[in-house]
């Protein structure tokens, strides 16, 4: 897997895989996001293993046979199992998590880990990867606009976050203002890794995000197929003909 020469979208799945799967592609996604979480969410008997039976050969199973399906599609698949934490459905707790986490990771493309994960878990993620050929995003979100970072904490967090062995770091904010925005922007602008970033403002502030980051060194743009995963998230078709306009 190399790393994209110029901005992509992502397609995010969190129901009925295969169909979503090739709907994204034909929308225009080049990549699709497997949000693991809402897919247990999402399906009858399954949201009892977001809290418990994390070890259960079933619910293991289901996620590869999920991953198989979007890989159907033909494109690059990001495998996520997001915490509750972090703006996710996953309720168990850190081991739990990334025992599921190290069962996948063979499997997909790209892993999403979540930056406040402990260094060893981390690090042993990383060690797998290396072996299956399988990329690191590392992500933070900051959801609440109280909580939203100044210039100099998200140039800190994407340092960190490539210190930590991320291949891509991901931030995602929810603004307060258009002058947060424009953090977002300046962070991009003054990243000595552009090819390797995901910016993202959430909300209605931030949509805008979605098409003009990549201006501003962010090289994924994270839409939905058939319903939004985050707030402000703009349909995939919507992103590209955007990209297209501008000559992305």
């Amino acid at each position: 897997m190399t790393y994209f020469t110029r901005p992509a979208v992502v397609g995010t799945i969190t129901k009925n895989v295969r169909e979503t799967a090739a709907a994204g592609k034909n929308a225009g996604a080049d990549i699709l996001e497997i949000r693991l979480d809402l897919l247990l969410n999402n399906t009858p008997d399954f949201e009892k293993y977001l809290k418990k039976d994390f070890d259960d050969p079933i619910l293991i199973e289901q996620l590869k046979k999920w991953i198989r399906e979007a890989k159907e599609a033909g494109l690059p698949v990001i495998g996520t199992l997001r915490s509750k934490k972090e703006g996710g459905a996953f309720e168990g707790k850190e081991a739990d998590q990334f025992n599921l986490i190290k069962e996948i990771l063979p499997e997909v493309d790209f892993a999403d880990i979540e930056r406040k994960s402990s260094k060893k878990n981390i690090r042993t993620c990383l060690k797998i990867a290396e072996k299956s050929n399988t990329k690191i995003i590392i992500s933070s979100h900051f959801f609440d606009e109280k909580d939203m970072p100044s210039l100099k904490k998200i140039e800190k967090v994407l340092e960190k976050s490539f210190d930590k062995g991320a291949d891509i770091v991901k931030v995602a904010v929810m603004p307060e203002s258009k002058e947060d925005v424009l953090k977002l922007y300046q962070a991009g602008l003054r990243s000595k890794k552009p090819e390797k970033i995901c910016l993202i403002a959430m909300g209605d502030l931030g949509k805008q995000t979605r098409i003009l980051a990549p201006f501003y060194g962010s090289i994924l743009s994270y839409g939905y197929i058939d319903e939004e995963a985050a707030p402000g998230q703009l349909p995939v078709d919507k992103i590209k003909h955007g990209f297209e306009l501008l000559g992305l």
